[in-house]
């Protein structure tokens, strides 16, 4: 009969090991319904236009370069020359590029859910060398003829484009047309500007375009010196990247965030070289941006709270086991079960609720309801309103300190590991004067004499 206690405890730990299994499915619950958001997110993509990266102006220079080659002929047996024209394109990045960006934003609904959209004024506008063009031309060992040059501008989804722009090229106005003519970036515009004249030294540039994207809106630094300015009204920027502002203020109103890089801290120079053979993907991926983010992601949330489930059961279980040994009281395993059900239960209120109401009202919600029902129920079994309140202070307790972690993306596994470190030296110093073997004797008293008919009731405690 001495046993009974490590009876009991390896059975509560079997309660807890089986209320895995709906907190696992709650999770999944939890990573469905954020699937389902993502299909709203492509959904009101398809119909309005994804996030938007902007990369250029590039300056792009064709030619017909002659090459003579070599070749043997063996019928004649001697070397004969052959003439190969090659068509090829020289690309030139702005000495200086500027771009100032207005953004207006509001929200796309699908459903329940909801998504961020922009609308966004750019403001582009630079300057190119054109000596280089020369100095290109000088390294070049076989003859050369220039073609029409034009300009192009990369946009990821060109139907944000509200109107086509128009380009002020050296104080002459020129019309974009669509479609970037640079390898495999096609998804742009272009411009064409006719031969150009390369003894000239600067030629400047501006133009503005309006455009609109969903989250996101990205650009690559193509100048020697690049400058990007953001000014938008959505509170919570999440930014990202290869380059962070510089300057950036941030409140409820919006925020304001300026880039400045520099060719020599970019791989520029490298991915423009591979994008005039015609694979400009490395030139895409070397960007920088920022994100509408929604500080109030529910489902991320709500997945890092189920993640505490097994700590919430596991604390409700040793509280209710040092009730029962202090107290000597006797509790069913059906009733940490259920318990244990109402505790994983609080999970799902929270989900649910969240995608209609802000996640902190959500939170309030579940949390007071699930309390007030183990609450009741631990009155009812414990036969004491007083131990029922003791048991409800402890849990908004443990949901104050979840809420808390949840709160603190960043500090949370230091929040969760102080919290464990604190339960436990509670539970050492309560129990430290504790006889665990005259708790298991009296224990296996108590059993024999209800097998003997001596206590008719498992709760024996009053009603207070």
């Amino acid at each position: 009969m001495k046993n009974q206690l490590s009876k009991k405890v390896l059975l509560i730990l079997v309660l807890a090991a089986l209320l895995m299994i709906p907190l696992t499915l709650i999770e999944e619950v939890v990573k469905e319904r954020s699937a389902y958001r993502d299909e709203a997110s492509y959904s009101i993509a398809q119909s309005w236009t994804g996030e938007q990266q902007f990369v250029g102006p590039l300056l792009v220079v064709p030619y017909k370069e002659t090459v003579e080659n070599k070749v043997w002929n063996e019928k004649l047996e001697r070397y004969e020359i052959e003439v190969e024209t090659l068509d090829r394109i020289f690309l030139l990045t702005p000495e200086v590029l500027s771009i100032d960006a207005d953004v207006t934003t509001e929200t796309r609904k699908r459903g329940i859910y909801s998504v961020p959209i922009y609308y966004s004024q750019l403001g582009v506008s630079g300057r190119f060398d054109l000596r280089k063009i020369g100095e290109f031309a000088k390294t070049l060992e076989h003859v050369v003829e220039w073609l029409p040059a034009y300009l192009s501008v990369a946009i990821s989804d060109l139907r944000g484009v509200e109107e086509p722009p128009s380009l002020n090229w050296r104080g002459q106005p020129f019309e974009f047309t669509s479609d970037t003519q640079i390898g495999d970036m096609r998804s742009g515009m272009h411009v064409p500007l006719g031969l150009l004249h390369t003894d000239k030294e600067m030629a400047d540039f501006d133009f503005a375009l309006k455009l609109h994207g969903m989250e996101k809106l990205e650009f690559s630094p193509l100048g020697k010196s690049t400058r990007v300015s953001m000014k938008a009204d959505w509170p919570d920027p999440s930014f990202y990247g290869r380059y962070l502002p510089s300057e950036r203020t941030i409140d409820p109103q919006g925020f304001t965030a300026t880039w400045h890089v520099s060719s020599f801290s970019s791989n520029i120079p490298m991915n423009l070289a591979s994008c005039q053979t015609g694979y400009c993907s490395s030139l895409q991926q070397d960007n920088f941006g920022v994100r509408l983010f929604n500080s109030v992601d529910v489902y991320q949330q709500s997945e890092r709270s189920v993640k505490y489930g097994l700590l919430f059961i596991g604390l409700t279980f040793v509280g209710f086991f040092l009730f029962e040994v202090m107290k000597g009281l006797r509790l069913h395993p059906m009733q940490y079960l259920l318990v244990g059900l109402g505790l994983s239960v609080f999970y799902l209120l929270l989900i649910s609720l969240s995608e209609h109401m802000a996640f902190v009202l959500a939170y309030g919600i579940a949390t007071t309801a699930s309390t007030l029902l183990i609450g009741f129920y631990v009155s009812s079994i414990l036969q004491s309103a007083k131990q029922g309140g003791i048991i409800s202070a402890a849990l908004l307790l443990l949901y104050g300190m979840l809420y808390g972690i949840l709160s603190s993306e960043d500090n949370s596994l230091l929040m969760g590991s102080l919290l464990i470190f604190g339960v436990l030296s509670l539970v050492m110093v309560v129990t430290r004067r504790l006889d665990w073997y005259a708790v298991t004797d009296s224990m296996a008293i108590r059993i024999s004499k209800k097998g003997e008919g001596v206590v008719g009731h498992e709760i024996s405690s009053p009603r207070e």
